[in-house]
């Protein structure tokens, strides 16, 4: 039986829930980052998945909802990005002050436009998911979704939209979100090129097609990753895209593939003393 606690950790604007799940003998520290707004609904499923075969191997995961977002405290109109970068160096830092464990970041999809070189400068080891560090690309994506939206809404709903976004200009509607015009500026000047380098050993799991490899600008991302890291190893996986899907899907090849990078990063001193 797994043992699962839940709860409000203070994080450096509010209260931000956790869940953990703490094995009697701890061999490694597991931290969860969710993606951004719909990718964590998506996900939330699979990490939980991830964290329970993590713990068979005596790993401690940490999954938490960033500030404004999930039951965590706040609103999503008062998040920045230094707040969700600190709140993640945060945990690290206090895991690290408790513990001579080694760390281990888990960041699926657009959690990569997160990471910052302190964040991985406290890490032991990352292991990214189909990763991207284009955050134009990401926001322009956003974008290309509330315009949609637009077009498919009624003229009442429309009309409502527009007097609420005179009221509230510094909100965009985007896929249900109000997020902060504010927060997709400082999102769209994330990349890859902006991480220094640094210790961390990195896993990047990249899902392929059976018929096509890895677009070029992906590929790029894999080779500056690679010239900025301690040890850098690609890990194609020709599996279910999850986080695409309309219902809750597993990709059970990648989880096996995870499980096995699990025990060797164990097996390999990350997560000795």
């Amino acid at each position: 039986m797994i043992a699962i606690k839940a709860e409000f950790y203070r994080g450096t604007q509010g209260q931000l829930f956790r869940l953990i799940r703490r094995p009697v003998q701890i061999k490694s520290h597991l931290l969860f980052v969710a993606p951004l707004f719909e990718q964590a609904n998506k996900t939330r499923h699979h990490i939980t998945r991830s964290a329970n075969n993590a713990y068979h191997l005596g790993i401690e995961s940490i999954i938490f909802d960033h500030f404004g977002t999930g039951d965590s405290e706040g609103e999503l109109s008062q998040v920045t990005l230094s707040v969700w970068q600190a709140d993640i160096l945060k945990q690290i830092q206090d895991l690290k002050s408790n513990s001579s464990k080694n760390i281990v970041l888990s960041v699926p999809l657009s959690a990569a436009l997160l990471l910052s070189t302190d964040i991985l400068n406290q890490t032991d080891a990352l292991i990214l998911l189909h990763a991207d560090f284009d955050g134009k690309k990401f926001v322009r994506q956003l974008k290309r979704l509330a315009l949609v939206a637009d077009f498919s809404h009624s003229p009442a709903k429309n009309y409502a939209q527009q007097a609420d976004a005179k009221t509230h200009p510094e909100l965009l509607d985007i896929a249900g979100y109000q997020i902060p015009a504010s927060l997709l500026a400082e999102l769209n000047e994330q990349h890859i090129t902006m991480l220094a380098s640094c210790n961390v050993a990195c896993y990047w799991f990249e899902w392929q097609s059976s018929t096509h490899n890895s677009s070029l600008g992906r590929v790029k991302q894999q080779q500056h990753l690679a010239t900025k890291t301690q040890q850098f190893e690609l890990l194609p996986t020709i599996d279910f895209k999850f986080w695409q899907a309309s219902e809750l899907q597993l990709a059970g090849d990648f989880l096996a593939q995870e499980q096995q990078l699990f025990s060797q990063l164990l097996n390999m001193g990350v997560g000795h003393e």
